[in-house]
């Protein structure tokens, strides 16, 4: 049986387990994209009536403060303008899934996929050449193809 997502319960805390701390670039990614799917998973559930009101209103153009945590990322890891709107992108990819699987079905069951992004590779096999912001992306890529499994194939 799938219950709503609801704020303030111990599924909603799941999606924390998201990205490890670090200074890694996948921990790093790990914790943009922690930081995002909280911001998706609050004001979707709150407009959706599933949580109490309150926070703070959309912005128009960047509701969930995608522009504000790619930069802060491209600042961290010293990219220079093409990977930050590489960064950029990724990100909005990211957040755009997380609030189409949320909307979708509101249910713990989300929750725990969310969480399970932990186990996405947190570095990528290190190719010769690869930039901190190539292993960023490749972080986020890597958790997109896992929301976007079917959840209930169990033949792998």
């Amino acid at each position: 049986m799938t219950q709503p997502i609801g704020i303030g319960g111990p599924r909603f805390n799941a999606i924390n387990a998201v990205g490890q701390t670090g200074t890694t670039p996948g921990a790093l990614a790990g914790q943009a994209m922690t930081t995002l799917a909280n911001r998706v998973a609050g004001t979707v559930t709150r407009a959706l009536g599933l949580a109490p009101s309150g926070g703070s209103p959309l912005r128009a153009g960047d509701a969930y403060g995608i522009e504000g945590v790619a930069r802060d990322l491209a600042a961290t890891l010293n990219a220079g303008p093409a990977d930050a709107g590489r960064l950029s992108r990724a990100l909005h990819d990211f957040t755009s899934e997380v609030a189409s699987l949320v909307a979708a079905s509101p249910t713990s069951d989300v929750l725990d996929r969310l969480s399970g992004l932990g186990n996405a590779p947190l570095d990528p096999d290190g190719r010769p050449g690869m930039s901190d912001s190539d292993k960023v992306i490749a972080t986020i890529d890597s958790a997109l193809f896992q929301l976007r499994e079917d959840p209930t194939r169990v033949g792998r």
